[in-house]
This record gives C-alpha cells, sequence and structure tokens, in this order.
C-alpha cells in the first residue's frame, strides 16, 4: 500500500486528477472566498435541513407551550448529547459503509449506503453532502411512535432533542465539507479529522460533530501509521 508523503487534500480544493480522482467544485455551489450567509442559504435551500428544522421547532414549541418543566426536560437532552458519539460512530460504520449484500437473485443495498458512497466519490459536491430525504421517512415515522406512545411533554422533549441533535450535525458536516473555514481550533480540529477520513483511509476517523467515539474505539490513530487506502473513493465498492 502507498503511504502518504503529504497531507490529505482539504475538501474545498479543486481536485482534477481525471477518473480516478474527485470532481471540481460544482458551479452552482458557493464558492471558495464564499459567505456564511451564501453557505446557510443553500444549505436551507435542501429539502432534509428543512425536514429537520420543521420538525425541531415544532417540537421544542410544543414542549414550551405545554410547559410545566421537570427533571426529565433536563435528562432527555444531556443523554441524547452523551450518546451522540457512538450513535455517530455505529451509523457511519453499519449503516453507510454498509457493503451491498447479495441474496440468491437479490441485492440489499439501502439508499443510505448508496448515497454515501456517493458522497465519498464526489465530497466536495455540497448538494450529496445532506442526510437523504428518504432516510428521514423512518426518523419521522419514529417520532410519530414518540408521540402517541409517551405522554406530550415528554415525547416533545424527546422529539426535539433527537431533531435538535440531528440538524446540528448535518450543519456541521455540511460546513466541513463547505468552503466557509470558521477560525475555531475545535472546528479546526472536527476538520482535520473528516477530512482524513475522506481523503486518506476511510476506515478510521468516523466522528462527524465529535470525535469521542473514534478514541473509545480504537478509530482515531497517529495519521503518521496509517497508510493511504486505495478505496478511500469508493469504500470498496466500483
Amino acid at each position: 500500500m502507498q503511504r502518504a508523503s503529504a497531507r490529505p487534500r482539504g475538501v474545498d480544493s479543486t481536485v482534477r486528477s481525471g477518473a480516478g480522482g474527485f470532481r471540481p467544485i460544482p458551479r452552482d455551489q458557493p464558492q471558495p472566498g464564499a459567505s456564511l450567509a451564501e453557505i446557510l442559504r443553500f444549505f436551507l435551500a435542501k429539502p432534509s435541513p428543512v425536514v429537520i428544522a420543521t420538525t425541531f421547532v415544532v417540537a421544542a414549541a410544543t414542549r414550551v407551550l405545554i410547559g410545566s418543566w421537570g427533571w426529565w426536560d433536563l435528562v432527555i437532552p444531556l443523554v441524547v448529547v452523551a450518546l451522540e458519539p457512538f450513535t455517530e460512530w455505529l451509523i457511519h460504520v453499519h449503516v453507510l459503509h454498509r457493503k451491498p449484500t447479495r441474496i440468491g437473485r437479490f441485492t440489499i443495498d439501502p439508499v443510505t449506503a448508496r448515497k454515501h458512497r456517493d458522497h465519498h466519490r464526489n465530497p466536495k459536491d455540497l448538494r450529496i453532502v445532506m442526510v437523504p430525504y428518504q432516510a428521514l421517512v423512518p426518523a419521522l415515522v419514529l417520532a410519530g411512535a414518540v408521540a402517541v406512545l409517551l405522554e406530550p411533554k415528554r415525547a416533545a422533549m424527546v422529539i426535539a432533542s433527537g431533531f435538535g441533535m440531528l440538524l446540528w450535525y448535518e450543519w456541521v458536516h455540511y460546513l466541513i465539507h463547505s468552503p466557509y473555514r470558521p477560525r475555531s481550533t475545535w472546528f479546526r480540529n472536527l476538520s482535520r479529522n473528516h477530512i482524513k477520513h475522506h481523503f486518506k483511509n476511510e476506515h478510521y476517523w468516523f466522528g462527524v460533530t465529535v470525535s469521542l467515539g473514534d478514541r473509545v474505539l480504537g478509530t482515531k490513530p497517529d495519521e503518521a501509521s496509517v497508510d493511504v487506502s486505495p478505496t478511500v473513493r469508493t469504500l470498496g465498492v466500483e
């Protein structure tokens, strides 16, 4: 295997290396030098962020209108936040990187895995960075089940916490791949980890909003010890 002799390319660079490389930045999305306002407008013009944000706002507003606050209103969001590093890791490893499974004449290849492979092939294309809207259907069905099974105030808090966390994940992931570069050390570290996942080795650095899951589960190695993966663009599926 080839060992990297230089730092992995940033996700906002234009790579023109033929059929084996990455496509240039699409012209219909924010370009290098775009303002945060432009970045946000493009984000909110896509269906998935709108659905997630609307669900979060409705649930949060419902919880505020119900009132009658209790200790559960603190516990629920804390649990969601505490689980997020491992939720991200498990979904990234076992759902997004899932390879097609052949059963007889049929091939099982969920849309989430197919779209994620598209994302790895073209990580600078912001049109395919967001959560596929098809993947939001089971999330909305689960939210409906929560609304039916729990009392209204707890149901509203569970849904608001879950979709609020999903909205944060969606925004951070999108911002990492966008040409906008916040100056905070926290964001630079997140971005660096995710860039390595896309451009060096897809078997490591699965965290997006936080790297704790990688640290605990052993997928945040010393970069110098990791070889460049020949399947970082295809995830092993041509």
